[in-house]
């Protein structure tokens, strides 16, 4: 039997919440369906939105029987068309006038002003990149563009400018109340929006920091200057998490160079013991359909073999139909390719890199890992005060299932996103052997050992200094 044979998936499932699964039955159908974690996407929020559905998401953990994250999708700086050149689609060859809202412009931008900040030659993406226009030379409160691939421009269309380096703050105003909002609802982590440095991320951490309360902070990586070698490695050691969000990063590149930066940024990620999701269209048809395509079992699966910690659901659970359907069918995707018998054979373990925070809890996530796959064990147990030591032994992908054990529950629902995690909160004991007792019982009770199974357990000792994990043990059950 492959990995996976345990019925368990090592790859986590988030479904976004709006009008069509935004209630109670709804997020609870989703939960039983496989979610584990639940994006609230503030583009479409007030504020004051934002606490009902954060309880929402946690009030499914009774009967879901696991804890579940959400994580508020901060909008950021999105550029957009507030008006066009009129009904008749621009022909390629022509030429258009682009300026900032309210400018006369025949196409006018919102949240940027043109004639400042687009220099000739650069690009304008609209509509993900359907309409291509190209800077040619300014003219008066505008610039003037040729259409280098045409189509239609109206208001509320996406724009890109993949080669221009705007003055954009990474927060915007509506940004910061949703902050607010989200910390005192109890969100569990944000998605920080067009992250284009490290310095992006710093500042959201700031104005967490002037709220009086932190959460880890996912960076969306959609921006060709965030996928650049040197932003991504500094935004990497800046983040807590990665989101490889190929819409955008699709417009800013190209549809091309999206599967290749998927690998790229997620064997990255996974260097630096990062959580990393793989989000945009995963299952777009089942907005409206029952089942998905066959191309889009096969990205979900190819998500999988990437080694994606997690993979997103976007408008198929928001505003789709079958929002619990396509959950449903994301974990069969996720479960059938995990269960293939060379999955995991192509992986290595990226080495850490040389300044990493903690290498002495590394070594003992990859002893446990090769000992665990070597003995067969039925489960890896880690003890962990901040969830680090779980992302550690998640880095290594073994075989066996991690479990998790924490006193405190906003770690354990930040895990939820971390592969193969199922995290319980449970008060850890002061002693060595009464902690191997807890392993031992709790391995048993979430049934994923019996008497004669092998354990591999890893925890701080002495464990009343809680100190960094430094200690690996394999613990066979009594018969």
């Amino acid at each position: 039997m492959g990995v996976g044979g345990d019925g368990a998936r090592r790859t986590k499932i988030v479904a976004t919440l709006g009008p069509a699964s935004a209630d109670s039955g709804a997020v609870a159908a989703l939960a039983q369906a496989g979610a584990d974690v639940f994006r609230l996407n503030a583009a479409h929020l007030t504020p004051e939105g934002i606490a009902p559905l954060v309880a929402l998401a946690h009030g499914a953990e009774g009967a879901a029987g696991r804890p579940l994250a959400a994580f508020c999708d901060l909008a950021g700086p999105k550029l957009r068309v507030t008006r066009g050149p009129g009904d008749a689609p621009l022909r390629d060859g022509a030429g258009v006038t682009i300026g900032a809202a309210g400018s006369g412009a025949e196409i006018e931008v919102e949240g940027i002003d043109p004639a400042r900040e687009c220099p000739i030659g650069s690009r304008v993406l609209v509509h993900d990149g359907k309409v291509v226009l190209r800077v040619e030379a300014a003219a008066d409160a505008a610039v003037r563009a040729a259409v280098v691939r045409g189509g239609s421009v109206g208001p509320g269309m996406g724009v890109n400018l993949p080669d221009v380096e705007t003055s954009l703050p990474s927060l915007t105003e509506h940004d910061r109340r949703c902050i607010a909002a989200a910390l005192d609802a109890g969100i569990d982590a944000f998605s920080l929006s067009f992250v284009r440095r490290a310095e992006d991320v710093a500042e959201l951490r700031r104005a967490m920091t002037a709220h009086g309360r932190t959460v880890p902070v996912i960076a969306k990586l959609e921006k060709a200057q965030a996928v650049a070698d040197d932003a991504l490695a500094a935004i990497i050691v800046a983040a807590d998490g990665v989101m490889v969000a190929r819409g955008d990063l699709g417009a800013e590149t190209s549809p091309e160079m999206v599967p290749v930066l998927q690998k790229r940024i997620l064997r990255q990620a996974r260097a630096a013991g990062l959580p990393a999701i793989t989000a945009t269209e995963m299952l777009e048809s089942m907005i409206h359909e029952p089942r998905p395509t066959r191309a889009e079992a096969s990205d979900v699966a190819n998500a999988v073999f990437d080694g994606s910690d997690a993979v997103m659901l976007s408008a198929e659970t928001a505003i789709g139909d079958h929002p619990a359907l396509a959950v449903e069918a994301c974990a069969r995707i996720v479960r059938e390719a995990e269960r293939h018998p060379e999955f995991r054979a192509g992986w290595t373990t990226p080495p850490p890199s040389a300044d990493a925070a903690e290498p002495v809890a590394d070594a003992v996530a990859a002893a446990a890992t090769a000992a665990a796959d070597q003995l067969g064990a039925a489960a890896a147990l880690c003890f962990t005060q901040s969830g680090s030591t779980a992302r550690l032994l998640a880095r290594h992908r073994p075989a066996a299932p991690i479990l998790a054990i924490t006193p405190r529950l906003e770690v354990a629902r930040a895990l939820a996103l971390v592969w193969g995690v199922r995290a319980r909160v449970v008060a850890v004991p002061a002693d060595h052997e009464e902690v191997v007792a807890l392993a031992e019982r709790e391995a048993v009770r979430e049934r994923l050992a019996a008497a004669g199974s092998l354990l591999v357990i890893t925890h701080g000792a002495p464990v009343v200094a809680r100190p960094l994990t430094n200690l690996m043990r394999v613990h066979r059950i009594a018969g």
